[in-house]
């Protein structure tokens, strides 16, 4: 139990076992030995050296067993590693365990999304978020004004992670479901508020497409998530009335402006929708990437906060200062901060 532990403090902190080793002064066997469960009862001498160094309170150590966390989704570059996703599974990790402890005593809503089962075309990735968009108490016409909120409302746990997550947007998965588990979406640092919009549309599609059914690839998958991210974020019916011939970028603006769907989003939606054919869609992404607005849009979509995360958190933190706070929920004094201030 406290070899993983000492895992998951490691990997939250992006060490590898002998830079751990190195700064704790210690031998890389010693922290081999305590991961993989040779040595049960290491010495509190370095278990106290591990927790200055990834600044997790020793408290986080004594514990149990931390509860299981399936593989999950991830929405990140192809250039991310495998390092910083280990980094993204420790961190949701552990807000999984301050989850199940919640579960217990904090006035949590229930989960209202529903998984998909069998084989799926693109009409029925259509039909499966128009069904979700009604689970968040929206028809197939209105705007999600605020999307986090409206996943939260539905029981789903969205958290923005601490620290830069290097060519990461987002994790999703789905602890125990049919079990009572809660599904959580992760982000990375703050890029844009349409930015975020895609990433939790997407994890959602994720959640919704990819915890019950099986036998895809990764990179189909993905497709779905992006098919059905367009789609909840930007219904049918909605963009068929507003993307009429002929596409410009100004419609784009637009559309963004009353929908919070990136200029990108939009403009692959119409392809989807065959509202344009790819050559069109290719010229607009040229004329994107000629005005720099690949990475940088314009029309400013506010930035989404997350609230549950922030309820869990003062609920079992109690009160007193940020140390003894974070000293109960177990987490890093930066983690505590950095998820109370990008939550509200």
């Amino acid at each position: 139990m406290i070899g993983e532990r000492v895992r998951l403090a490691r990997e939250a902190c992006l060490l590898t076992q002998q830079e751990l080793a190195q700064s704790v002064g210690a031998p890389l066997s010693a922290i081999a030995d305590v991961e993989v469960g040779r040595v049960h009862n290491p010495s509190a001498e370095l278990i106290s050296g591990i927790a200055s160094v990834t600044s997790f309170p020793l408290g986080f150590f004594k514990q149990g067993a931390l509860p299981h966390l399936p593989e999950g989704h991830y929405r990140r570059l192809k250039r991310g590693t495998a390092r910083v996703s280990k980094q993204v599974r420790a961190q949701v990790r552990q807000i999984l365990e301050l989850v199940e402890k919640a579960e217990a005593t904090v006035s949590l809503p229930p989960v209202k999304i529903t998984p998909a089962h069998g084989g799926l075309t693109s009409i029925g990735i259509e039909e499966i978020a128009e069904r979700v968009r009604r689970e968040l108490g929206f028809n197939d016409r209105e705007p999600i004004t605020n999307l986090i909120r409206a996943a939260e409302r539905a029981g789903v746990v969205v958290v923005r992670l601490p620290g830069k997550l290097e060519d990461h947007d987002g994790f999703s998965v789905w602890p125990e479901f049919g079990l009572g588990g809660r599904p959580i979406v992760a982000l990375g640092s703050t890029q844009s508020g349409d930015r975020d919009r895609h990433t939790v549309a997407h994890e959602l599609g994720h959640l919704v497409l990819h915890t019950l059914r099986s036998g895809f690839s990764t990179d189909e998958a993905e497709t779905e998530a992006h098919r059905f991210a367009g789609a909840l974020v930007l219904p049918r019916r909605a963009a068929v009335e507003a993307m009429r011939s002929p596409l410009t970028l100004g419609v784009l603006m637009s559309v963004k402006a009353h929908y919070g769907a990136s200029l990108s989003m939009g403009s692959r939606r119409a392809l989807d929708l065959g509202l344009i054919d790819r050559s069109h869609f290719v010229s607009l992404q040229k004329q994107l990437a000629k005005r720099g607005w690949r990475s940088d849009e314009p029309v400013r979509v506010d930035v989404e906060t997350p609230v549950l995360i922030d309820k869990i958190l003062r609920a079992l933190g109690g009160s007193g200062s940020a140390v003894d706070r974070a000293e109960r929920l177990g987490l890093p004094l930066f983690a505590f901060r950095s998820l109370l201030a990008s939550s509200g």
